[in-house]
Formats: C-alpha cells, structure tokens, sequence
C-alpha cells in the first residue's frame, strides 16, 4: 500500500526548503538532520538528509477498499505540529468526497539514531469496506533497486538466489521489486536496508501485538476485513520508474506467489493479499514504527546491528524451565522409544506425538541431520556415566548396541548410505538416508567425541575409530582444489549425486578432530581449505547456505549453526584470531532465525486445533528455511553451548542472552508431567509448526511427527553445556 501514488517528494521538499525554515526532530549523532518540512500553508512533510535522502511528502496515508471496487489511496501532509517536551505531534485528517473521513494523529520522538512513531487513526465517519494505514518514505531516484542490500531475518540475507523462487525474498519477489512480508512471518518484526557508503534504515515494529482469525492466517480469501487484525508488513517496493519506497502498513498487506499449476504459466506478479479494518467510528487503530538510521558499513555489520537493536528493544523474555527434569524426561523418553529387532537396536525415525499408530517409515534409522541416532547413543552412553543405578546402565547398553547395529549396517566406504532398515538391515533406499556429506560427517563426530571420552575413562571402541578414519580417509580424497565437498554422492560410489559445495562447512569439526586423535595433520589441512571455502563464498557476505540436507542450496539457520561450530572447531585447532571473527559472523546469522517475540495464536481458533497451544510463549522458535518462511522448529537448541563459548571468547555478554533463551525458551512445547498438552505422554515434542500464514495456518504443523534430532538437539544443549561450561550451566539452571 504504501507503495502507491508515487509522489513528487523531492521537488515539493526542495521548494518548500526554500519558503520556509524546516521544524527539526533531532540529529543522528554525527549524521543527518531529521526534520518537518513545509510543502505550504498547513501542510508538512518530513525529510532525513542522509545518504542517501529519504523524504515523505504527504506522512498521513490511508488505503480504503469500498466493496467491489479497486483501492484507493489518500494522502496528505500533517496539517498542524505542535513541539513537546518528547518529540512532535502532528495531525492531518484525510476526505474524501469532500468529508473528513480519518483524523491521524503522530507522535514522532527521536532518541540516539532511533525515530520512533506512534500513529492513532480515529474514523470519524462510518462507511462500507475497510481501510489500512501507512507510514512510509521514498528514497532520493538517484538510487536505484539494485543499489539496495536487503535484510528480512529468517527471509533475505541481501541475495535471493538461495531464497527460492516464491518466498517473500526470493528471486520472483526481488525481480518485481517488491520486498513486504507480514510480521507474523518474521522471527523479529524488522527489516533493513544497507546503502552504498555504509548507511543504512531499519524499521522496526517496537510494540507487536500479532492478532488474527483462522480465516486470515489460512489465506481462506485474498480480501478480508476485520478489526480483530492487529498485525502489520514491513519492507520496500519500487512501483515502475518510481524511487524505492519503504514503510509499514497495518494491517499487514502483501503479494505473494501462489504455487504452480499444471495448466498456467508461472505468475508474472505476485498475487495481492490486503486486510483492512473497518471503516466504523470506534475502531481501534494503532500502531508504532521505529526506524534506525545508522552508518554500519557492511551489510554483515548493519544486519547484526538492526537484529541486535531489535532485541534490545523487544527484550525476549526467558520462561525458566526445570533442566533437570527436562532432561531426566528427555531421556527416558529416547531409552523407551528405542526399538530392537533381530539384534539391531536404534531410534525411530518417525513415531507419532499423538497416537500409537506405527508410520511406514519407522523403521529408518539414520545418521545426522533429523535422525542423528549416533548422538542419541551418545546420549545414552553421557547418562550411564551419570547414573550407575540399573537405569543408567540399561542405557549404557542401548547407546553401545545402536553404534555397533550402525557400523554393522554400514561396513564399506564409500557408504551405501546413511542409514539402514532396523527390519531388515539392509540399507535403506530413500533420499533421505543416501550419502550425504553433513548426515555422515555430523555424527562421526559425535561418535569421535564418544571414543575420546570413553579412551579418557580405560574403555577402547577401535572398531568405532577405524570405521570413521576409514570414511574420513575416503572423504579427503573427495576434496576439490578449492576446498569445497559434494553435499551427496551415489550409492556406494565416488560419483558425485549433487556437485554443490553449500556444505562444506559440515565436515570440518569431524576432521579437526581426526588430527587430534590420530595427529596426522592431513585432516585438519582439509578442514581448513574447507573453512575457507565458505568464508569466501558466502560468509563474508553475511549469507550462509544449504544446512537442510533435504533443501539444497537454501539459505537456512542449519548453515549459519553448522558453520559457527565449523569456525570455532578451527579457532580452538589454530588459535588464529580470524576463525574467531569468523564464528561470530556465523553465530551472528543464526540467531537472528529466533523468534524473540511472543506471536499469539488466531483469537478464534479452537485450542484443541491447534498444535502450538494458545497462551504458550513463541520465544525461542527458530525460522527454518528462507524457502518456508512462516514455519518454524526448535533446532537450534543444539548450540546452546556454541553462544556460551562465543560469549566466553569474547566477553559479548549478547551472545550469554542468546544462550540462555536457547536453553530455556525453546521447551515450550515439550510435553512434561503435568504439562502434557494434547500429547501422548511426557518427552514428545513434534518436529514443527507455522507462524506466518498460509503453509498450515498459524499453529498448525504439517504433521503431529516426533523425529530424533527433537530430543538430541534439546539434551545437546544441556548436557554439552554442562560438560564444556559447569559455571554458566550452574547459573542458567537456577535461572539466572
């Protein structure tokens, strides 16, 4: 919406500077002015002399809707200003036919680098249809679409090629040169824009609130008029030769892409999606934006200033759980799952939360990515040492039983795959289970960390590490001059399935430690060619890609978590400073894939519909893909100790915060004594939900599926922490 009617900004600004001397708001500290500036008589718009120049013309903006006809647009400038000890106050009322229809009244203050305002629009008169509002700037002409680096956390990272092409930052949206995406997709309400030189704008919503209805959040119609809606979108546009135009509007409006169809081309523009509220006097419209005005430098630096500004303003709030019950649940849930069938033992790959039905592929027991059986024996094996009662020794026994059925299945490199048929014991056919570079590599390291502290306490495994030193011999030699890995290769072959080298970061804390056992330095030389193949590509961009084994290519959370402990495996092997740098950049994308507000679930929803509860907090959730924008999981969880040794090595007291919301936040939904919600009993959790609108609808999953990486990344983030960081393990568990 706040797209339309491009306006002749700059020429009326740059007129009016000459009639009248402008009303300043304030200054960004060693930066530009922001200021009020007369267009004529009553009449005031607003300008920030930056670089580049950001004006709006006419701030108070309205869109209506009358039934069955097209939008229209009304705008004006305010039509009084008043000074007060915090800021201004402006007001404008916009007519139509001649009525005053809306009276808008802001207040804008100005603190630091920070503009804030907060907008009321009274109706005063009641009509048919609905009507949204905007807040929204143009940018100097002078700068073009492509001039502009785009963050939408959890969305875009500045390049859309890895986006997909119709998520909200993908290429088919960057192309038609619209970038507005609902908060209720976003893991903060913000969105940034980094310009040549350094500057940068942020916008931000300080104050979201979030509410809907099912019929909006399932997307059951384009239009929909509601006062209930109590969301907004954020973003840029360009519309034809206009400038680029960003803002807010609330409610939230948006064009999205709609699936392919068989029989229809693929669309050339993006399909609109408008909600309104009412056009009746009493309603209530109301809203904040703040905007970040700021000279960051590089885009990495500005997209890790904007997200650190919006946890600072939104202060994600820590629901304190019991870690050690959680984790007691936690694993006696994983020993009572564990399945055994002809003297093979191993986790499920799928087992439901909710009933006790079997699912054709439970049987599937695979390493790393979503199964990860090496690190739920590894589990197993940690609590043994912990509990010499019989409960701790019976898993002892299940965690040594499911590697040996592992290594059994899974004898001969190259690997047939990565993962085995627990019925059967062959190897199990499916895409899911071939060989990927991260699936194999993520638990051999586990099971390498294993041997080490098993050696450390008299008990040798050989077969354990001549299994994985054969594999990491092969892998080696699959190394390419420039560092990089296939992510796949065919079955039990060195021909390579899938030629992308996105995940070259996922075997690098494996072969750092195969030099430390074995001290032959030819692993860790690989680890380190493979460290800075990344970096080179997509790290130093502040873009990290194809963590999600099943979505290659697709910037994903996975990929920034794999790289962050690519990097500090590195700086703990080297000590060189720039692996350190480099694990901050990595840690930096990650978090900014957590939700750090709490998003209510739809106000009509039937609590026993939706799978994510109404009243659970959504603090701690994580995006998934910048391809399924709006869903989101708890994955992770698993670098809980990863940001507490960053905020060790650096003293960033941030990445402690980041730490402790990951430890704690992110067990909402785990069913505990007690707390079982509509769960089949304690220590199921399923695999994923939706937040935004649309995939499932908000709260709703696309199955009720508990996969292994559920439990292991959740105790991964105890029992590691415990391990590798008693002191801070001691204070987060008495919530502190």
């Amino acid at each position: 919406m706040f797209g339309k009617a491009s306006l002749v900004v700059f020429c009326l600004l740059g007129m009016a500077a000459q009639a009248a001397p402008p009303m300043e708001l304030g200054r960004v500290d060693g930066g530009p002015a922001v200021a009020f500036v007369r267009n004529g008589p009553g009449d005031w718009g607003l300008r920030i002399d930056g670089t580049p120049r950001i004006a709006q013309a006419r701030p108070a903006r309205v869109e209506i809707l009358h039934n069955g006809q097209v939008p229209q647009s009304l705008a004006a400038g305010y039509k009084t200003l008043r000074r007060t000890p915090d800021g201004v106050v402006a007001e404008a009322d916009l007519k139509e036919h001649g009525r005053a229809l809306f009276h808008i009244r802001d207040v804008w203050t100005m603190h630091g680098d920070v503009v804030t305002v907060s907008r009321q629009v009274q109706v005063m008169a009641d009509g048919q249809g609905g009507f949204a509002s905007s807040i929204a700037f143009d940018v100097e002409r002078s700068v073009a679409w492509n001039d502009v680096k785009f963050l939408a956390p959890g969305i875009l990272y500045a390049d859309p090629t890895f986006d997909g092409p119709r998520s909200p930052g993908g290429t088919l949206n960057f192309a038609a040169h619209r970038l507005v995406v609902r908060e209720d997709m976003l893991p903060a309400p913000l969105f940034a824009m980094a310009f040549a030189g350094g500057w940068s704008v942020s916008i931000l919503d300080p104050s979201p609130r979030g509410d809907t209805t099912m019929a909006d959040t399932t997307l059951s119609a384009p239009i929909l008029t509601d006062a209930r809606f109590q969301f907004g979108s954020l973003g840029a546009k360009q519309v034809e030769d206009g400038p680029v135009q960003f803002g807010f509007d609330f409610p939230g409006n948006v064009g999205l892409f709609g699936p392919p169809l068989p029989d229809k081309p693929m669309m050339s523009a993006p399909s609109p999606v408008r909600r309104y509220h009412p056009i009746a006097r009493g309603v209530d419209h109301h809203y904040q934006v703040a905007f970040r005005i700021a000279h960051d430098g590089s885009f990495p630096q500005m997209s890790r200033n904007a997200w650190r500004w919006a946890w600072q303003t939104l202060k994600p709030p820590v629901t304190p759980i019991d870690v050690a019950q959680v984790r007691t649940v936690l694993l006696d849930h994983l020993q009572a799952n564990s399945a055994t069938i002809g003297g093979r033992t191993g986790i499920p790959f799928v087992l439901s939360t909710v009933t006790d039905k079997l699912q054709w592929n439970w049987t599937m027991i695979g390493m790393g990515f979503v199964s990860k059986n090496l690190e739920c024996a590894d589990q197993l094996l940690r609590e043994g040492d912990r509990d010499p009662s019989e409960r701790g020794q019976k898993m002892r026994a299940t965690g040594l039983a499911i590697i040996k059925s592992m290594i059994e299945a899974l004898p001969t490199v190259p690997l047939q795959g990565t993962g085995y048929d627990l019925a059967t014991g062959k190897v199990w056919d499916h895409v899911w289970l071939s060989p990927y570079l991260r699936n194999a590599t993520e638990d051999m390291r586990v099971l390498m960390q294993a041997y080490a502290r098993e050696k450390a306490l008299n008990r040798d495994h050989p077969e354990w590490l001549a299994w994985v030193k054969n594999y990491s011999d092969w892998l080696i030699q699959q190394q390419r001059a420039d560092g990089s890995f296939p992510r796949r290769w065919e079955r039990g072959s060195n021909a390579v399935a899938e030629a992308s080298g996105t995940a070259s970061y996922a075997p690098v804390p494996l072969l750092v430690l195969m030099t430390a056992i074995t001290k032959d330095p030819k692993y860790q030389d690989a680890a380190l060619k493979a460290g800075e193949f990344v970096w080179s590509n997509w790290g130093q961009r502040g873009l990290f890609v194809g963590g999600a084994s099943d979505n290659p290519n697709i910037t994903d959370k996975e990929a920034g978590m794999l790289s962050l402990e690519a990097y500090l495996s590195l700086y703990d092997a080297t000590h060189d400073a720039k692996w350190l740098e480099r694990a901050k950049a990595a840690g930096d994308f990650a978090e900014s894939w957590i939700w750090i507000w709490n998003l209510p679930m739809p106000v009509d929803a039937n609590n026993a519909d939706l799978h994510w509860k109404k009243g659970v907090p959504t603090v701690g959730l994580q995006g998934i893909t910048a391809l399924s924008a709006g869903g989101a999981d708890e994955y992770l969880d698993w670098a809980v100790p990863s940001y507490a040794k960053l905020y060790r090595l650096t003293g960033d007291t941030h990445y402690r915060d980041v730490a402790r919301v990951l430890l704690h936040d992110t067990k909402s939904m785990v069913a505990l004594p007690g707390r079982l919600y509509d769960m089949k009993g304690p220590g199921w959790q399923q695999e994923h939900w939706s937040m935004g609108p649309g995939w499932h609808g908000r709260g709703v999953g696309g199955h009720r599926f508990w996969l292994p990486w559920v439990s292991a990344n959740h105790l991964h983030g105890i029992t590691v922490l415990e391990e590798t960081d008693p002191a801070l393990f001691k204070e987060f568990s008495e919530g502190k």
